[in-house]
């Protein structure tokens, strides 16, 4: 059987380690979120990035064709 000491020195454990613990997990929830929200906005930076480059490809080709056209062609 368990002793009353015994219980005391568990329900003492508990008070001295209990309060860090839910502090701990509070953080670590908090950063969760916080983490998540930067990882959304990242993948939207990323596909605004990749959206850029597609234009900007696509204007050079242009460019190119354009100059191509503005050359005097060599009969």
């Amino acid at each position: 059987m368990v002793g009353a000491s015994e219980w005391l020195n568990l329900v003492n454990l508990l008070g001295n380690v209990g309060f860090p613990i839910v502090i701990a997990g509070y953080l670590l929830f908090q950063f969760e979120r916080r983490i998540q929200s930067l990882e959304g906005i990242i993948r939207e930076l990323h596909s605004e990035l990749v959206e850029k480059e597609e234009l900007e490809r696509k204007i050079d080709q242009y460019v190119r064709l354009l100059d191509g056209e503005r050359q005097p062609k060599k009969r």
